[in-house]
Formats: C-alpha cells, structure tokens, sequence
C-alpha cells in the first residue's frame, strides 16, 4: 500500500537521523507525529524519548540506528540509509490511513 493524497507520508531527511542520532532524550526514537486532531492532520516526523511516545508510531530506535550507522555516520551513509525508513514510514502511514 502507498500513500494515500488525504494523508502523505512526511519525507525522511538526513536531519531527522541527525537530530535522532544527537538527540539527548532518554532512549530516543524517530516518530511520526500525527498532530493531535483528527485523521486529517497532516503526519510529521519528530525524536522524543520512546516512553513517552506512541509505539506503534516509532519508526526507527536511535539503537537502531547506531547499528546500521555508526557512532559518527557521515552524510553519504545517512543518505544511503534513507530509503529503508522511508520505506518504513510509507507502510505506517499507508496502514493508519486505513
């Protein structure tokens, strides 16, 4: 399933690893933040603390992410990485949109 035109899916950036990967919340994860309304809210992405965030929206575990990066990834490796999570947050958005 893909995106629906009602509810696209935010775009994954290189800073959104960043700001995940320097982020210096307690165990931070990269989320996507359906707004607090309806169904309608446009989807965005944002790091906060795991414990303090809905699980079924955590798309990717600063752990996670320290895995499949390094400790100091460069922009390239980032890049590269990119597509599998934002692989992951069309597949959350497509199956919340139902």
């Amino acid at each position: 399933m893909e995106p629906t035109v009602d509810r696209p899916a935010p775009q994954v950036t290189v800073t959104d690893i960043r700001t995940l990967l320097d982020s210096s919340a307690e165990l931070p994860v990269l989320y996507i933040n359906y707004g607090p309304g309806d169904d309608d809210t446009e989807a965005e992405l944002d790091v906060w603390a795991a414990g303090l965030v809905y699980q079924p929206d955590i798309v990717l575990t600063h752990a996670t992410a320290l895995d499949q990066l390094g400790e100091e990834p460069s922009g390239e490796t980032i890049a590269a990485f990119l597509p599998r999570v934002q692989k992951a947050v069309d597949q959350m958005i497509s199956v919340r949109g139902m």
